[in-house]
């Protein structure tokens, strides 16, 4: 989030960030990772500064051909979507599964990016207006081998597996921080599906929920990638493939 504060020793304008563990703006001309359209309204806030208590401005760059509706959650590093897809593309065609399950789905970005991957899909998503932006994405895309269903996950999860069969099911979950509810884990461990992608933001509710799914031994962890999604910050996107144990 781009700041404004004036600094008293110059008796100029900080537009900028704030300074690492500090309330302090540093003047930051431009920002190099940013969007260009972010880039110009700084010079703008530059040449006409913000009164006190002015009015919050929120600039938001929506990616190529996927309808957002406002405040719902999208990854924010457009330039490494591809990158991600493909890390989870190939760890659903290694496992060589047909029916995909996108929990957390939001407006349908890993299911409608690889449903040509699979012979169906179904998306689940609690934000109704997501689901709908999903349903849109779809018929734009002409991804008509699936669906979306508004509801939360852990309400519908055990459902779902029993409609496809586990043995040739990937399950794709990308939750919120917070990681998954606990209900989930337990259907999963119950239903015993092939695959599971957990792709998370915070290691530390990544570890929890994947320490619980293998607590019992019917799953392992195959393969952890780190994605880089945020540049020069501490935080790192991890994609984990998870798979049922069988017997050799």
């Amino acid at each position: 989030m781009v700041r404004t504060q004036y600094n008293r020793e110059t008796k100029e304008m900080n537009v900028g960030f704030l300074r690492h563990q500090s309330r302090l703006v540093v003047d930051v001309p431009e920002c190099a990772i940013a969007e260009p359209e972010l880039n110009k309204a700084m010079q703008k806030v530059r040449i006409d500064p913000p009164r006190k208590n002015g009015v919050k401005f929120t600039l938001r760059v929506y990616p190529e051909q996927w309808d957002l509706p406002p405040d719902s959650f999208f990854q924010v590093n457009f330039h490494q979507l591809p990158t991600m897809v493909n890390a989870v593309g190939d760890l659903l065609l290694d496992a060589d599964t047909k029916y995909l399950i996108d929990a957390y789905c939001g407006v349908g970005f890993f299911s409608l990016s690889l449903a040509e991957k699979v012979e169906s899909y179904v998306g689940v998503e609690v934000d109704h207006r997501a689901i709908l932006s999903a349903r849109k994405n779809a018929e734009t895309m002409k991804r008509s081998n699936g669906s979306f269903i508004q509801a939360p996950t852990e309400d519908v999860i055990d459902d779902l597996v029993a409609k496809f069969q586990p043995e040739m099911t990937t399950i794709i979950l990308d939750p919120p921080r917070k990681g998954c509810h606990a209900s989930i884990l337990e259907v999963l461990q119950r239903t015993k599906p092939k695959q599971i992608i957990y792709v998370s933001c915070h290691p530390a509710t990544l570890s929890r929920d994947v320490k619980s799914l293998c607590s019992n031994g019917l799953f392992r962890v195959n393969k952890v990638a780190p994605l880089d999604m945020f540049p020069q910050t501490q935080h790192v996107e991890c994609v984990t493939d998870i798979r049922l144990v069988t017997e050799e």
